[in-house]
């Protein structure tokens, strides 16, 4: 399969499509020593190379922009370089990928299909604004990306004048902070939230002084403010009403059914590997969530076998990325957990 990395959310994904014996061919740089004579010191230099290596780590580094693919070269486009010897290729956004696999599972296509689609659709930011604090996240494919805060000191109500003009100031920092992430993103919506009316100003502030960043705002209501208030949003669904089915509101709302049915002790969620393959047995598994670690992890066949057998019934597959709270919640249950559509005790 040959694919194209656009994004950091398509770099998320081949992380987690690449396996370990995979066969990935791609153009890289690669240092080649070459010895001119006895008396003098080799010279090193980097030569420009298209070479297949088969995969045997794969590390996805999100603050370089990479995906890491390190393992012995078994194919190479120049004679002069050694098969059997160790190479890294780095998969940046642009870089162009042929993955060779023994074979294509169906969570591998499904993950590439997402991939997909996830690129047509828009992409959400999300603020929470309160008074002289403001909090900002991107929703990506891998899960939420917690930005840099602003904090102002806006002084108490009794000086009024300069509390206005230090508010002026908060907003036009925030506007401008919003206007360069969405510019750098290529940002279609941002949800504006808070528990105060602080956010009903900022709003009306934008529309007279950043009109057009105005008509990408949506306003949402929260009970707090910080990263618990915009995982708040999040639950809330109102990303999926601004941002169709998508994966970190689907996931985190997910992992939210399972553990509210585990407190009801209705019988109709199991977690754990015995709870689970249990109701994959009986047939009872309406949905399936799987934490990505477990796909690198030793048990990684029993899972997919989990995952064929809930596809085979019927059943609904997702995958649920670490990255995000949901991710967190799915961990501490052992990083498998299921919906069941009857209860199998």
């Amino acid at each position: 399969m040959k694919v194209k990395a656009e994004t950091l959310d398509d770099l998320w994904h081949l992380y987690h499509i690449i396996d370990p014996g995979d066969v990935v061919y791609a153009k890289t740089l690669r240092k080649q020593s070459q010895r001119s004579d006895s008396l003098r010191a080799e010279k090193v230099e980097v030569i420009p190379v298209f070479l297949g290596v088969r995969a045997e780590k794969i590390n996805f580094h999100k603050f370089a922009n990479q995906v890491r693919v390190t393992g012995p070269i078994v194919y190479a486009s120049r004679d002069d370089v050694p098969l059997g010897k160790y190479h890294t290729i780095a998969i940046e956004e642009g870089t162009v990928v042929t993955i060779q696999k023994p074979r294509w599972k169906e969570h591998h296509i499904e993950r590439l299909k997402e991939a997909v689609e996830a690129s047509k659709r828009a992409r959400v930011m999300i603020v929470v604004i309160d008074d002289g604090e403001a909090d900002m996240a991107i929703i990506r494919e891998y899960g939420v990306e917690i930005l840099k805060g602003i904090r102002y000191n806006l002084g108490g109500k009794r000086y009024a004048t300069n509390r206005e003009s230090e508010e002026k100031k908060f907003f036009h920092d925030v506007a401008k902070s919003m206007e360069e992430i969405i510019s750098r993103e290529g940002i279609e919506r941002a949800i504006v939230a808070g528990p105060g009316f602080v956010k009903e100003d900022f709003y009306k502030f934008l529309r007279e002084n950043y009109p057009e960043l105005a008509k990408k705002v949506v306003i949402e209501d929260t009970s707090v403010t910080g990263r618990t208030g915009i995982y708040e949003v999040i639950r809330r669904g109102t990303v999926d009403k601004v941002y169709h089915e998508n994966r970190v509101a689907k996931e985190v709302q997910l992992v939210e059914k399972v553990l509210e049915n585990i407190a009801r002790n209705n019988g109709l969620a199991a977690y754990g590997l015995k709870e689970v393959e249990e109701a994959v047995n009986y047939g009872a598994v309406e949905t399936l969530l799987v934490l990505d670690e477990l796909l690198k992890g030793e048990n990684r066949e029993k899972i997919e076998e989990l995952m064929e057998a809930v596809r085979y019934s019927r059943g609904e597959v997702v995958v649920v990325s670490s990255e995000h709270e949901g991710g967190e919640k799915l961990k501490a249950l052992g990083g498998l957990a299921a919906l069941l559509r009857f209860r199998v005790k």
